[in-house]
């Protein structure tokens, strides 16, 4: 199984200049141990993950200070954007990285995004599903058709040329089946993650993606499914629920505005009643929380579903001190499961 980091910070922005420090040097650490990528989200207009308005930007600038892990837009979200520009600057990241660059694409969820492209709103999946047959494309060299500023068709293509001969993708599935079964018809990774399904439900629908690879031309072993789990590994079970119980709790809180469509509990029950149980969800069997031997176990069995990579969000409030400090533990995990069950590693 692969492991990597994910970011998606709660943060108003009190000291600039420390802002971002968290993800330079997790990223300097999963670089130097044997971490497959960095996962960088896009989120507008709100402190929940609003530190990264564009994936492409942080990519930059982890590009200059990384030699190894991959890096990872998780996720772009496509109906924001032209591909056009997508290329351009996923492009650019690939040269200055030297070909480490890979993209999960998104639909986009959040109504108040698309005060950027409001007319793609309701069509959003049908504009997704488009724009992956154009990025590979323009990836590939071949131009495509737009009307200029004259009102004139042209032929275009994106310069940079990138390293990389083409993209590797990812599809962004919340937990509908039908976007696992999309993604393998088209040959798609997965990018997924717990907040809206449970582990028996996603062992289902990575059931489905498979099979719909091999209906579909495509090989059933090949495609990647990454799981996003908030992480936080410690010296006992005990020890991790204190630490997290308070940082994770502020962090559900956040963002309970912008989940209200999905969980209409939210509607007629008290968000911080809600938000106690949650995380106690998360911490028996959603999220990373725990010691080695209990994160190990549980990646265990998210492995035998058929999760391939685990991408671990380790920004979601704990003191950075703390998440650092973390960090050899994870790895340690991470080490667990590159060994064989009867090795004397475990």
């Amino acid at each position: 199984m692969d492991f990597s980091l994910l970011y998606f910070i709660n943060r108003e922005t009190v000291d600039a200049a420390r802002e971002y420090d968290l993800l330079f040097e997790t990223a300097g650490f999963a670089d130097e141990h044997d971490f497959t990528a960095v996962w960088l989200p896009e989120r507008h207009f709100h402190p929940f993950g609003g530190a990264y308005p564009n994936p492409a930007l942080a990519a930059a600038a982890l590009a200059a200070r990384t030699r190894n892990v991959r890096l990872r837009a998780g996720s772009v979200v496509m109906p924001l954007h032209d591909p056009l520009s997508v290329v351009e600057d996923w492009s650019f990241v690939d040269n200055v990285s030297h070909g480490r660059v890979d993209m999960a694409l998104a639909v986009g969820w959040n109504p108040n995004d698309f005060v950027l492209a409001p007319e793609r709103y309701k069509e959003r999946r049908e504009y997704t599903v488009d724009a992956i047959t154009e990025i590979k494309e323009l990836w590939a060299g071949t131009k495509v058709r737009r009307r200029n500023g004259n009102g004139d068709e042209v032929h275009v293509a994106t310069y940079p040329r990138p390293v990389q001969p083409e993209p590797r993708l990812w599809f962004t599935c919340s937990s509908s089946p039908d976007s696992f079964k999309e993604a393998g018809a088209r040959g798609l990774n997965v990018l997924t993650a717990l907040l809206f399904q449970s582990a028996d439900e996603l062992a289902a629908s990575i059931e489905s993606y498979r099979s719909a690879r091999e209906r579909n031309g495509h090989d059933p072993a090949a495609g990647t499914v990454t799981l996003m789990l908030h992480t936080f590994v410690g010296e006992s079970d005990a020890a991790v629920r204190e630490l997290v119980r308070q940082p994770f709790t502020d962090y559900l809180l956040s963002s309970v505005d912008l989940w209200k469509a999905q969980w209409t509990d939210l509607n007629r029950s008290d968000p911080r009643r809600l938000v106690k149980l949650a995380f106690e969800r998360y911490f028996h069997r959603a999220a990373l929380f725990g010691s080695v031997a209990k994160c190990t176990a549980f990646a265990r069995d998210l492995q035998a579903a058929g999760v391939d990579e685990i991408a671990s969000l380790v920004d979601f409030g704990a003191a950075d001190s703390d998440v650092l400090a973390m960090l050899p533990r994870l790895d340690e995990v991470r080490r667990n499961l590159a060994a064989p069950r009867d090795s004397p590693a475990l």
